[in-house]
């Protein structure tokens, strides 16, 4: 609950504050070996990363409207993104969503080794009941289908009441979507 967000002006802040180096640190010495960075907006982000983090695999976060407008130049200096399309409607009007989702995985595609990842709460109905529905269903499979490399649950296995039935419930989908792909082959 830290973002910043204002329509129409750029902030200048530091992406990463004193307490993000000490948790880096901390991590290092765990041997953590894969770490995230919220509000990718440059290339200049991403390089000042990799010097903070050489060895480790890196996944950039695509949570602004400048993000979605440099993609074709984050993809030049990293391989993993992760769409978060619940920061990203603050950043672009939500209708808007589904546009910049299917750019950035079709862009992707005409690179090599672009790994896209999309975080959202696919499963939004399954934080107060056991079922989804048939649009969440689909919203899944649709993103499967675009070319998302993995989907990431949110609010359902954080605060859900269903959290282990959330989760089948995306394995389940995940299964369907890649028994029909290979079937269509």
């Amino acid at each position: 609950n830290k973002g910043v967000n204002l329509n129409n002006r750029e902030i200048k802040l530091n992406y990463l504050t004193e307490k993000d180096f000490k948790a880096i640190e901390i991590a290092k010495k765990f041997n953590i070996k894969f770490f995230a960075l919220s509000f990718t907006n440059t290339q200049e982000d991403i390089i000042k990363f990799n010097q903070i983090l050489p060895k480790q695999k890196k996944i950039f976060k695509i949570e602004t409207k400048k993000a979605v407008s440099n993609i074709n130049k984050l993809f030049k200096f990293a391989n993993n993104f992760l769409i978060d399309r619940g920061d990203l409607s603050k950043s672009i009007n939500i209708e808007n969503i589904p546009i910049a989702q299917r750019q950035i995985i079709k862009k992707s595609l005409k690179y090599k080794n672009k790994n896209i990842y999309i975080a959202t709460n696919f499963l939004e109905t399954m934080l107060y009941q056991k079922s989804p529905t048939r649009a969440e269903a689909n919203d899944i499979y649709n993103s499967l289908e675009m070319g998302a490399r993995g989907l990431v649950l949110a609010a359902e296995t954080a605060i859900g009441k269903y959290p282990d039935m959330a989760v089948m419930f995306l394995k389940k989908m995940i299964k369907v979507f890649k028994k029909n792909r290979n079937e269509k082959k």
